[in-house]
């Protein structure tokens, strides 16, 4: 179960990263005053950043099939 919702869950934490990210350049808040907010979100990109160099590494290395297929069933039902 938790192999399904991994990929939603990182699109997830990469929306809420680029969200802070956005607001912080337009000044809605200043980083310094929200410096637990600030942790939390490089938690999230770290997360994320992890999750991407796993899966390349697993792709590239391995030629584990059934992750190669998964992402391309994702990408089909995208259509792409």
């Amino acid at each position: 179960m938790l192999s399904r919702m991994l990929p939603m869950l990182m699109v997830i934490c990469l929306g809420v990263v680029c969200l802070f990210a956005f607001f912080a350049v337009l000044g809605l808040f200043a980083p310094s005053d929200v410096l637990w907010l600030c942790a939390l979100v490089a938690a999230l990109a770290l997360a994320v950043t992890a999750h991407s160099l796993w899966i390349r590494r697993h792709l590239g290395t391995h030629g584990n099939r059934e992750m190669f297929r998964s992402v391309n069933v994702l990408r089909e039902r995208r259509g792409f």
